[in-house]
This record gives structure tokens, sequence and C-alpha cells, in this order.
């Protein structure tokens, strides 16, 4: 099996070393790394000459993440493509072990792994979980950094979305769902470093992206529209909690509109099904920490 890294970078100046050197210290070498510049003004490029001399380096006019992923995607030439953003740092076995489980699953298309926001302590353990089209509809399963799907697969699927930087991620794997088979390795592989001006830290931005995502692209067409009107519910409840845990109350009007789409026995449903169910998890979560 060969292995293609494809780094993006914009201005990583401050992480971008430590970042490559995890690619660089992996257990199981990738055969290829490319690394997009995305227009940075700082020394981003030459960072990554230094420290991945082997790299294909690339930089383009600033166009944003989605062009730069698909511009890697392109210059790619492994079976399998591992994606790694620049501020983000493998566990020295990541690329080994899902390797390893794409080889045994044949039929599994993607394979993401658990992440930390400290430098992770793997399990060992092999334990699955795999995600469905309709999990994914739900939320984003998958954190970019600690994704490897087939070549094959990308080649299926439409490119990165540029309209919906923000959540460009999340419908790149719906796309993938729609036709492949998804799962996560429920091990911590990868040091997510959460930007403080990232752009999912911008809730308004967030909110109308996604809103984009789930009306005006195919993202839900495969639902059964009750489903499909109980879910658009969901998402209008989880953003209004959001925004009001934000204190971004001037974002609860727009949403507010969005919400009264659906009827109420949808939100009542949805209240029931997903958004009562997500509440307590994520307390459950948080308590046992």
């Amino acid at each position: 099996m060969q292995i293609s890294v494809v780094v993006t970078c914009y201005n990583a100046h401050s992480t971008l070393s430590d970042t490559l050197e995890s690619v660089l210290a992996q257990t199981r070498p990738p055969e290829s790394i490319v690394v997009i510049d995305d227009g940075s003004d700082d020394d981003s490029a030459a960072i990554a000459r230094r420290v991945a001399p082997q790299a294909t380096i690339i930089t383009q006019t600033n166009q944003g993440v989605s062009a730069a992923r698909n511009l890697g995607i392109k210059q790619t030439t492994g079976d399998v493509i591992a994606f790694l953003d620049d501020d983000d740092v493998w566990h020295p076995t990541k690329l080994e072990r899902q390797a390893r489980l794409l080889e045994r699953f044949p039929k599994l298309d993607l394979l993401a792994t658990s992440w930390s926001r400290t430098y992770p302590t793997p399990k060992g353990t092999d334990t699955l979980r795999w995600v469905s089209y309709r999990d994914l509809t739900l939320i984003n399963q998958f954190q970019t950094s600690t994704v490897m799907l087939r070549t094959e697969l990308a080649k299926k699927v439409a490119a990165f979305n540029s309209r919906l930087d923000a959540v460009e991620d999340w419908a790149y794997w719906i796309n993938c769902a729609k036709v492949g088979t998804l799962a996560v390795l429920e091990d911590d592989l990868v040091l997510y470093r959460d930007s403080e001006d990232g752009v999912s830290k911008n809730l308004y931005r967030f909110w109308s992206r996604m809103g984009i995502m789930l009306n005006e692209t195919n993202a839900m067409e495969l639902l059964e529209p009750s489903d499909r009107e109980r879910i658009l519910a969901w998402h209008a409840q989880r953003m209004a909690i959001a925004a009001i845990l934000d204190r971004d109350l001037a974002l609860l009007a727009p949403i507010a509109l969005r919400a009264l789409r659906a009827q109420p026995s949808a939100h009542l449903r949805a209240l029931q099904s997903i958004t009562v169910p997500f509440l307590r998890q994520r307390l459950r979560r948080r308590t046992s920490h």
C-alpha cells in the first residue's frame, strides 16, 4: 500500500515544523508528502523545505483550505491519502495502524481515528466504530487530520467545496459516505490544536455555511423526507444552544427563522430522539473527565 500525505498550511510559522516532523517520525513512513502553502505571507514554505526536503512543496495564491486540499489530492500518487492540517501532530504509529486496518478490511474506504487536545497516549486497541451516511448528517464525525481514505474513493466524490469553508470537511465526508464505507479507529492518534481564530470558532460563519450545506446542496438527499425534517430541526436546536452558551444572542433570530421551516412535530421528535440524548452524552463525557 502506497501512502500519500497531504499537508495544507497558511501562516503556520509557529506550528508547521512540529507538524511535519510528526510525519517524518512515522513508524510506517509515507511514500510521498505533498505540502500546499495557501498563499502564506510568512516563512511557512521555507520551513517546509527545511524540515521536509523530500516533500513536494507547492505555493498557491490564497484560496482557502478547500482549494489547497483539492490541489494536494491532485498531486498524490499513492493508494491512500492522509490529510494533515498545519497545526496538528500525529502519533508515530498513526499511519502504520491505519494502513494495517485498511489492508485487513479491503471494503473499508475511509478510516479516521480518535484525537486528543493533549499529546495522545494510544491504548493500542483496534476497536472500530462504523459511521453511516445518516450519522454524518447529524454531526461531523471526523477531524480532518485523523482521516486516511483510499484514493479510489477520492476520485469518486466531488472535490472539497470552497463555498462551504468552515464545514467543507463535513460536507466532503458526507459525500464519501454516500458511496463508501467509513469507520473510526477509537484510539487517540492525533494531537488536535484548537486555534482561537479557527473558522469553527466563528459561530455565525459556521451556521451560515452549514445552512448552505444542508439546504442548498445534496447533502441530505438520501434521507427520507420525515427524517430530513427532523434532522434539520435538530440542527436548529443545537445551534440555538450553542448561540446561548456563546452568548451570541444576535444569532438566535436567524436560527429561529430557519427553525420555523420545520413542523412542530419535527422539533418534538428531534428533541426526544436526538437533542436530549446528545446533551446527556456530552454531560456524561464532561463529568467523567
